[in-house]
């Protein structure tokens, strides 16, 4: 049945405060999960007479009993803009095809979780358009006529002296395999919780034809399932499908993944956090692709933080991105998705940025350096410049926080341009690390 539920939707960060509605007995077990655990992912509280529900930095739909909330990104240029972002950071060329599909989704009021739905069915269609994976499995069975191979040893233990029953071990040409089980499981749970009236019927059609062929019962830890999975020459093609399936178990918000029949509540959230971080690694690379800057992600370093005492390492640090340049200077790179044009940063984040300031500071960096990437909300986002001195006035260490403007960075990508953005990076990124690496603009 297609849900029929009042909309509510909001922006990241944005507070509402719905008056007349409550949560059911049913509803309750998924706000708790939404908002506990070490990162919630959306504040709901129940007052005497409605509910005030706050976002936070995750987008997507949540869907109670008797309403649905829908937190669009205030910072990526809506619905297309956070599309785009997944696709660039995951490798995703099937959410850049498609553009007119795409908007007419959009166009048509579809939630996140649809129009992803919708792609993935899109991937669907052209593995069974290219023919679906078959492989051999070894079998083992009794059977009427002899196929394969005979198995002495059980038929003398078991049929001793029958010919119409055979012990039998033979290879079977199978479509039941872990590579259509994938695509069975993720259209199952698609199944039930799309909405769009077009995107469900594609889903279900879809969902029919490999259920017909292929079983998920095997897929009730889809997580181990995962970790086996090793792509070739033969499964290459189903690659970008399965991504498109992880895509929609990993950030679905129900702990049985393969439960039947209708599901009435259910919340599909995107991290944006760590989305944000992912797409400045990308951006990065394509703003100084041609330049020589070693751009490493992610270095996580145990050597920083020393245990004297024990002689080991205390604990690890992370940060974004790590830039050395062809002279030897480097620059840390801290990604925040957080309203900065707007407020003052923080105080954590600031100790974070100098502490990777001076970890990572060498002969090199006079003083040592630490660049902070926010997303832009207004246009003219201005920059923040911060510097630690000493009693004597002597720089000790500087701190630059820059606004990007993710739709603009979005625009570059797409034409293949280096515009404002992309240059205002590779500014800042010369300044810290050495004018003779500017990039050249054309």
């Amino acid at each position: 049945m297609i849900s029929t539920l009042p909309v509510y939707t909001l922006t990241e960060w944005q507070t509402i405060i719905l008056p007349g509605l409550l949560l059911t007995a049913a509803d309750r077990p998924l706000a708790a999960s939404l908002v506990g655990g070490d990162a919630g992912r959306l504040e709901i509280e129940e007052l005497r007479e409605g509910l005030h529900i706050r976002a936070l930095s995750w987008v997507g739909v949540v869907r109670f009993h008797n309403f649905e909330v829908r937190i669009v990104p205030k910072l990526a240029g809506g619905q297309a803009g956070l599309v785009q972002m997944v696709a660039l950071t995951s490798g995703l060329s099937a959410l850049r095809r498609n553009r007119g599909q795409r908007c007419l989704a959009i166009a048509e009021n579809a939630h996140l979780f649809d129009l992803l739905a919708l792609l993935f069915a899109e991937a669907c269609e052209r593995i069974l358009q290219g023919g679906l994976l078959h492989d051999y499995v070894e079998r083992e069975t009794d059977l009427p006529v002899l196929r394969g191979r005979l198995l002495v040893d059980q038929q003398l233990r078991h049929h001793y002296g029958r010919v119409d029953r055979l012990a039998c071990r033979y290879d079977d040409h199978l479509s039941d395999i872990v590579e259509n089980q994938i695509l069975a499981a993720a259209l199952s749970v698609c199944r039930s919780r799309v909405n769009q009236p077009s995107v469900r019927l594609h889903i279900h059609r879809l969902h029919t034809l490999f259920t017909a062929v292929c079983s998920t019962n095997g897929l009730a830890d889809w997580k181990s399932v995962r970790a086996t999975v090793h792509y070739h020459r033969l499964n290459n093609h189903y690659r970008e499908a399965h991504e498109l399936a992880w895509l929609l178990l990993d950030n679905i918000g129900i702990d049985d993944l393969l439960a039947s029949g209708q599901t009435r509540s259910f919340a599909f959230l995107l991290d944006m956090n760590q989305l944000f971080e992912r797409f400045i690694v990308y951006f990065f690379r394509y703003a100084l692709a041609k330049e020589s800057y070693q751009i490493q992600p992610q270095k996580r370093d145990r050597s920083i933080i020393w245990d004297l005492l024990q002689q080991r390492p205390y604990t690890h640090i992370t940060p974004d991105i790590l830039i050395q340049g062809r002279n030897g200077r480097r620059l840390v790179v801290d990604a925040k998705y957080k309203l900065y044009d707007e407020r003052r940063l923080s105080t954590a984040d600031i100790y974070q940025s100098f502490l990777y300031a001076y970890a990572y500071s060498d002969a090199h960096s006079v003083p040592p350096a630490a660049l902070l990437l926010y997303p832009a909300s207004k246009k003219e986002a201005r920059s923040v410049y911060l510097q630690i001195r000493g009693q004597t006035q002597i720089i000790r260490a500087d701190l630059q926080a820059l606004a990007i403007p993710i739709p603009q960075a979005l625009a570059e990508i797409d034409n293949n341009v280096i515009g404002p953005a992309s240059a205002a990076l590779a500014e800042v990124i010369a300044q810290s690390i050495g004018r003779d690496e500017l990039l050249d603009t054309p």
